[in-house]
């Protein structure tokens, strides 16, 4: 009897989440997703809003880039992944990684950021004992914009898109 009511609200918890995924990707009321969307967003499946082919498709590629100084004035530069190289493969299974990078710029992330410099700082310079201790971490980032698909001829998909400039995004200063 105990064994037969665990698996009734199992299954009862799953079809909430299913219920609760669909009400915030689907269309649905905006109160309802407002009402649903904090708690998934704290069990960290919070889905949004789906916009890569409607209403509007993400037209903006972004790239990050860090230029590390450590506190013994040695200076390195980590680059995020160029994306388009990438295999199907490596693509999916960078997936994560990739929604990640493109995340962890919005100011939301920001509690985020000095931790990120940190593991920048270590990885970059293994060898350096402590190399986030005293480093400075600028991290920097690009956008470029993806040419509308109404324009022909249609470039390739290994051609690289020019990215701006860039703008400094923070400046760690590592204690």
């Amino acid at each position: 009897m105990l064994a037969r009511l665990r698996l009734i609200v199992i299954n009862l918890w799953i079809a909430l989440i299913l219920l609760m995924l669909a009400i915030d990707a689907l269309p649905s009321p905006a109160g309802l997703q407002a009402a649903v969307r904090p708690l998934l967003a704290s069990l960290g499946i919070q889905q949004g809003s789906w916009n890569l082919f409607a209403p509007e498709p993400d037209h903006v590629n972004t790239r990050l880039k860090a230029e590390i100084t450590y506190r013994d004035g040695e200076k390195r530069v980590w680059a995020s992944p160029e994306w388009r190289t990438y295999s199907a493969w490596q693509m999916f299974t960078h997936h994560r990684r990739r929604e990640w990078l493109d995340h962890v710029t919005s100011t939301s992330a920001a509690p985020a950021w000095e931790a990120w410099c940190r593991l920048l700082a270590r990885s970059t310079r293994p060898e350096f004992e402590h190399a986030d201790r005293g480093a400075e971490v600028r991290v920097i980032y690009q956008e470029a914009l993806v040419p509308p698909a109404e324009d022909r001829p249609w470039p390739s998909m290994r051609t690289p898109i020019p990215y701006d400039s860039g703008w400094t995004l923070t400046i760690e200063k590592l204690p």
